[in-house]
């Protein structure tokens, strides 16, 4: 996974932006859906509401920071920051 610089003063900037949002967006609707709650321990602990699940979808990297979790209030976190989660049947089942 790599890095791209988009100049969000320029239409090509924006639209290549408005694209990959939109791709990271249909990841999250396809297939099992995911759902993460941030760590109490965590220091990201606050974004958003406390205690609530947000959709994700999980991103495999390789760079130093660890960002694998895609999705939420920030955007992404790390797997050590949330806890997993499926729901099925209206109940909350944690991925271990």
């Amino acid at each position: 996974m790599g890095y791209e610089i988009c100049d969000m003063n320029t239409s090509e900037g924006r639209a290549k932006v408005e694209a990959y949002e939109a791709a990271k967006a249909e990841k999250v609707k396809s297939g099992q859906q995911l759902y993460a709650k941030i760590k109490r321990t965590s220091k990201y602990y606050g974004q958003g509401e406390p205690g609530a699940l947000f959709p994700v979808y999980v991103e495999a990297i390789d760079y130093a920071e660890g960002y694998a979790v895609q999705g939420g209030p920030g955007g992404q976190y790390r797997l050590k920051d949330v806890n997993l989660f499926i729901v099925g049947d209206g109940r909350e089942m944690r991925i271990a």
